[in-house]
């Protein structure tokens, strides 16, 4: 699942699922403990990184072509900085459920109740 997001009068698609999290670890030498804090202490590298690793991965799910760089990002952002928040706002509900619990927590059992 990705999310179109209007960036600078164009369409990007954006995904933030295992691999643009992979990538962005990787890209930023975080560890995946880390990313729950990003929030607090997010630098101007960290937020072009995850943006470009957002889009490369939902380039590659929606089957597009994706060539831009962490300079280019940049760039874009320079045109339109609200791009920036509402890129975060799609990581934010991505990731949310990502660390939610779904599929992780075992069904609760229906406690039996004596019928009077």
């Amino acid at each position: 699942m990705y999310e179109i997001v209007l960036i600078n009068g164009k369409d990007y698609p954006v995904r933030f699922g295992m691999n643009s999290l992979r990538m962005f670890c990787k890209d930023t030498n975080r560890a995946l403990s880390d990313l729950d804090k990003l929030g607090e202490s997010m630098s101007l590298d960290d937020a072009c990184f995850l943006i470009l690793n957002g889009i490369k991965d939902g380039s590659r799910v929606s089957g597009q072509e994706c060539s831009l760089t962490v300079e280019s990002v940049a760039d874009l952002l320079d045109e339109d900085f609200e791009a920036l928040n509402k890129v975060l706002e799609v990581f934010s509900t991505q990731f949310t459920a990502k660390l939610g619990n779904e599929g992780n927590v075992k069904a609760t059992k229906k406690k039996k109740v004596a019928k009077k």
